[in-house]
């Protein structure tokens, strides 16, 4: 029948694949502009347009046509004389294309337009069948192309950026390179100071942060019988709090109106002063934000120590004081070291907190946005602190790895006796219940004064409720106020999440599945995200894609790009822990019945990680909702978001509009990830009872 086929129409058999793409890259010369619009496709007169359509003379997008002229003209399937070297010529030809795209714009400074985007798609399809053809990967076409589509989105979305920070800070105004400017801009005193103000905030916030979660975490683990609600409450808390808010409702308790303040100074005479503003308010705040995430890292690491190791101590006769801070601590290292890390450059990141209660006291996440958003634009200074920031980021992953990651904390054998969790020192269940209860009685007050503060006149002056500030949010309808906003943020938080949880997924399968060189390299460029502060993500960001030859600054996709990008780490941990627990028999037995990978990936593994999925589209669509300092230096008045209508208000001193506003968002996460937690517990246990009833 094929052959009947090939008779009838000889030249669909012989027709390449490739045909097809080349076709669509001249359809797309012709019909989508070769180089960016300045004001969009709608706002751009005729003749813009007409001129970056690319017709109108000899310009370097006509050299896209040698493209069609060398691959066209090629050898078919049947004539495979010399098809291993043409394939190897495709893919060198198709990769030296996109290079040279890349040079040739930024060289001319002219950005590239839509119809560069389809070159691109065209050249990894070339790149594709060629790799296809030579049996890489076992000539898997779908892992093949999302393995150059990673590479390239990667490269383009990541690496470039974390690389564009350097540049202005051998740039002078004028753009002229000057060696050594970084270094004078760092040996400024003021610099110096505010270096050494974020590293010992850091050091200080690290430290309290992991103490106290510490703390939580031998509560929920050791003391408590029914520790579940509690840690939930500890692990949400971080998530659905959006920025300035804590720093908001220390204010609101113990700033110079705050009734705390007020109450000490009428009953013990204190004095009223401004000494919350400053390092104490930011350390307060941190400690606050980030010791919950201290808390899910210590909970973990506690749950998993073996209680036997306990025993054996009692056993050699040692005391709890003994057993406690002779096993179970050193045991914890690893836990408490990760956690004073990642709390460290936390706090260096933390843009929201230091704005509120910095006062005088200036770090380098607030400094950079000073210098980006102030009266004097400085792209030198704020790259130069950028890169400072970004180098301390990099060092704190560095050492998590040299000290860490090669010593060995095993207490997990494949014996099947375990134990019994042995009680804690009366003292210091007392002690650690004491500070928990402390810690609960501030965060209800915190968050009491939150959701109070959001319906006073003006707090400090006027105590009276009112509505006045949920009106003025919502009640003047849909087109004033913050609904535009909260609308927006959620349409880029709705578009970012599915993309996080694909992307994320599409990476994992790629890392865990494949096998292939240069597999460390692109999971390490990934987990980047995670090394790089939102305040540096952002700056990056600006400089990468405000000039030739990626314009995108001002643009809706700038915003969920970055959304993205900030979170796509997470997609790909919840992705490979999920692939983790799948065997790979699955996907050999699919491949087996001659199913693609696509098709496994569709029919076998998406079902299986459903929950993994759903997870991931959560947590990426609430972190998308509260993010700040990632996207503060991307938004325009047409794409502004909820976080930055708050930052608004709060430079603005309305402080009741920006806590109502954070009260809202408060909210709808906390009742989004509360159905979610409804339905995909009630799915865990319908599950659970369908697998015993067979």
């Amino acid at each position: 029948m094929n052959e009947l086929a090939a008779q009838t129409h000889p030249s669909a058999a012989k027709r390449d694949p490739i045909f097809y793409w080349i076709f669509s890259l001249v359809a797309a010369f012709i019909l989508l502009p070769v180089f960016a619009l300045d004001y969009g496709l709608l706002d751009s007169t005729s003749d813009e347009f007409r001129q970056a359509m690319g017709w109108s003379g000899t310009n370097i997008s006509w050299l896209w046509f040698t493209l069609p002229a060398l691959l066209l003209f090629r050898p078919t399937k049947a004539q495979n004389k010399y098809a291993t070297q043409r394939h190897r010529f495709d893919i060198g030809y198709a990769a030296f294309c996109m290079l040279f795209t890349v040079v040739s714009s930024w060289y001319t400074e002219q950005g590239m337009g839509y119809a560069t985007i389809v070159l691109f798609i065209v050249l990894g399809a070339v790149m594709t069948l060629a790799l296809s053809r030579l049996e890489y990967l076992g000539g898997d076409t779908f892992v093949i192309g999302s393995l150059i589509s990673i590479v390239l989105l990667i490269t383009t979305f990541i690496i470039f950026p974390s690389l564009a920070i350097f540049v202005p800070m051998f740039q002078d105004d004028m753009g002229n390179f000057v060696a050594w400017q970084f270094i004078e801009i760092l040996t400024r005193s003021h610099i110096l100071q505010i270096i050494m103000n974020s590293v010992w905030l850091g050091i200080s916030v690290g430290v309290a942060a992991t103490f106290f979660g510490l703390i939580f975490a031998i509560y929920t683990t050791r003391i408590a019988k029914r520790s579940a609600f509690i840690a939930r409450i500890f692990s949400i808390l971080p998530i659905v709090t959006p920025p300035f808010v804590v720093g908001l409702g220390v204010t609101l308790m113990l700033g110079r109106s705050g009734y705390i303040t007020e109450f000490m100074s009428e009953w013990f005479g204190l004095q009223q002063t401004n000494w919350l503003y400053g390092f104490t308010g930011i350390w307060m705040a941190q400690v606050l934000a980030f010791a919950p995430m201290s808390f899910m890292i210590l909970d973990g690491a506690m749950k998993s120590l073996h209680p036997s190791l306990e025993e054996a101590s009692y056993t050699l006769r040692a005391n709890r004081y003994q057993t406690f801070f002779k096993i179970v601590m050193p045991l914890l290292k690893p836990a408490l070291a990760n956690s004073f890390l990642i709390i460290f450059v936390q706090s260096l990141a933390d843009f929201s907190n230091p704005l509120v209660l910095g006062g005088s006291f200036d770090v380098l996440a607030t400094q950079i946005y000073f210098y980006i958003a102030g009266a004097q634009l400085d792209y030198a200074s704020a790259s130069t602190l950028g890169a400072v920031l970004l180098l301390f980021s990099l060092a704190i992953f560095v050492v998590q790895y040299l000290w860490i990651g090669k010593r060995s904390y095993v207490t997990i054998s494949g014996k099947s006796y375990r134990g019994d969790v042995q009680p804690l020192p009366t003292s210091l269940k007392h002690g650690v219940s004491a500070l928990l209860y402390f810690w609960m009685a501030f965060n209800i007050l915190l968050y009491g004064s939150i959701i109070y503060g959001s319906f006073t006149v003006n707090w400090g002056v006027d105590y009276s409720l009112t509505f006045a500030n949920y009106l003025h949010l919502f009640g003047n309808g849909m087109s004033e106020g913050a609904w535009p906003s909260l609308i927006t943020t959620m349409i880029y938080a709705g578009v970012a999440a599915p993309l996080t949880a694909f992307f994320g997924l599409l990476i994992a399968y790629i890392v865990v599945r494949q096998q292939f060189q240069g597999k460390k390299v692109i999971e390490f460029s990934t987990m980047l995200c995670f090394a790089v502060p939102g305040t540096v993500a952002g700056v990056s960001y600006i400089l990468a894609f405000n000039d030739a030859p990626i314009y995108l600054t001002g643009t809706a996709a700038i915003v969920v790009i970055s959304m993205v990008m900030r979170n796509v780490p997470v997609g790909i941990r919840s992705g490979v822990a999920g692939l983790g627990q799948l065997d790979k028999a699955l996907d050999e037995a699919s491949l087996s019945l001659r199913a693609n990978s696509f098709k496994t990936i569709t029919h076998i593994l998406l079902p299986l990680l459903r929950p993994a999925i759903l997870s991931t589209l959560i947590y990426s669509f609430v972190r998308a909702m509260t993010t700040v300092s990632a996207i503060i230096f991307l938004v325009t008045p047409e794409t502004r978001v909820a976080t930055s209508y708050i930052l608004n208000r709060v430079e603005d001193g309305e402080y009741g509009i920006a806590i109502a506003y954070g009260s809202i968002l408060i909210v709808v996460m906390l009742a989004i990830i509360l159905i979610f937690d409804f339905l995909v517990g009630e799915a865990r246990v319908s599950r659970s009872k369908a697998n015993n009833e067979e």
